[in-house]
Formats: structure tokens, sequence, C-alpha cells
């Protein structure tokens, strides 16, 4: 459990878990009146975070989370809860078939002139227009509907 109180006294006991193996820091008086933590092996630092970072073989940590004070207890690590199986999903609706060749009629027929419908070319990417109930017999490049280029096409 990170410590929260930061006004730690001298002679607290400090543990940490790391790699599997307990690790203990005993808060002591330093010179000139400040804290010190003071590892198992003897090495003393100026923070519980060089305390922490020396256990971890130099990685940087914030010693406030890393270690607990002594004798409290530790939370049991939530256990592990087998997720429910995923609902099956819907069967996906069959792709239209993409049109590779040809015209199409666009659906959004704003900005046609009165009585033209929206028709795009596949084989020159470009929208025209073309009276309505008519299939265009080409585009104006002259691309049939079939994707065939027809006699005028560039």
């Amino acid at each position: 459990m990170p410590i929260e109180n930061r006004d730690l006294a001298a002679g607290t006991r400090l543990v940490a878990r790391y790699k599997k193996q307990e690790h203990t820091a005993t808060v002591v008086e330093g010179e000139e009146g400040g804290l010190r933590y003071r590892l198992e092996d003897g090495r003393e630092f100026k923070s519980p975070s060089a305390a922490g970072s020396a256990v971890m073989g130099g990685v940087a940590c914030n010693g406030w989370r890393f270690w607990s004070l002594a004798g409290e207890a530790e939370p049991a690590p939530p256990k592990k809860q087998r997720k429910a199986p995923a609902p099956k999903a819907a069967p996906k609706p069959a792709k239209r078939e993409a049109k590779t060749q040809g015209f199409q009629r666009l659906p959004d027929e704003e900005g046609a002139t009165e009585g033209t419908a929206k028709f795009f070319c596949d084989g020159c990417m470009e929208a025209f227009e073309a009276p309505v109930g008519d299939e265009p017999a080409t585009c104006p490049k002259g691309h049939q509907p079939d994707g065939s280029p027809g006699e005028s096409a560039v």
C-alpha cells in the first residue's frame, strides 16, 4: 500500500516486494537533522525513491508508491475472474459486390438539373448528368456502361 503520510519518524520500517523478494528499509536520523533511508545491507539514501531505485537495480521509481509501512496489511491481489464468453455477433450482411467498371447512379440528386439524374463513371472517375428514366449510353468522355472506351473516349 503506498505511503500517504510522508511525515515519517526515525525508526519507521518500510517494506516492499520486488521480483518475489521482500526488501526492508529503516528511516534513520541523518546529518543536519534530515532523514535517511537505510536498506538491509547498510546503504543509506536521501529519499525513499533513491532507496527503491537501488533495490530495483537503478531503475527509477516513485519511492512513496514502492514502499509500504511495515505492519500494514498488504491488500490481497484481485482474483482473476474468467471472462464470460462474448456473445456471438450477428452475421454480417452480405456485401454488395463492388462495381469495378461502368456507371453508378448516385443517390444524392442534389445539384442536378431538373429532369436529370446524377451518375458516376468508373472509367474517368467523374460524375455527370443524364435525363431521368434514361440509362446513359456513354459518359461525356465517351466511356460506355460496360467500362469499355467509347469511340470518343480520351
